[in-house]
């Protein structure tokens, strides 16, 4: 089974707009026949914001804990990868090995809302 994005019409239009593009490229971004950043931010907005379905399951997230590092490392897929770090209370969110966020002293719910959009964002890559 292909992976495919479900959003309404009216979402579907509204992803035009938001993002100056034909709703060619919105179908191209939704069905994985395009890969770029703009394809991907369409995904992940699709996702966050549209209420967008997935017609796959997400990847199960493999947890380890390293304890001479003091780190605990989430896997979502082969990409994406969330490293707590004990040591300072920080957490890094890193895409093909790059980081590309970091934040500190998360409480459980900001870190459970970090997880989540990580989620999504391993979901729309």
């Amino acid at each position: 089974m292909e992976k495919k994005i479900y959003v309404s019409d009216k979402a579907k239009t509204q992803l035009c707009k938001i993002f100056s593009c034909s709703k060619m490229m919105v179908w191209l971004a939704l069905n994985f026949k395009r890969e770029s950043d703009l394809a991907r931010k369409i995904r992940y907005t699709a996702l966050t914001q549209f209420g967008g379905v997935p017609s796959w399951k997400s990847e199960e997230v493999e947890t380890t804990h390293e304890e001479v590092e003091k780190t605990m490392t989430q896997r979502y897929g082969e990409r994406i990868k969330l490293v707590y770090d004990r040591n300072d209370g920080s957490t890094h969110v890193l895409i093909d090995g790059k980081e590309t966020r970091v934040e500190h002293n998360l409480d459980v719910p900001s870190f459970m809302a970090l997880q989540n959009e990580v989620e999504i964002m391993a979901m729309s890559l």
